[in-house]
């Protein structure tokens, strides 16, 4: 699979990765990162959300 068949299968997944890439490497400092760890809570809480209306189907 190429990055452009990835990204058009899964366009939300590549942005947050090309989102955490651009922080940890163009801007590594304590801020970004404390950005990154409320995205990464954010992300997780709406996969859970995704999960459990998937489950109740």
């Amino acid at each position: 699979m190429t990055d452009e068949d990835y990204k058009k299968l899964h366009p939300i997944l590549s942005e947050i990765t090309q989102t955490y890439i651009n922080l940890y490497t163009n801007k590594p400092n304590d801020e970004n990162r404390e950005q990154l760890v409320k995205l990464e809570s954010l992300l997780h809480e709406k996969l859970e959300q995704l999960q459990n209306a998937r489950d109740e189907k």
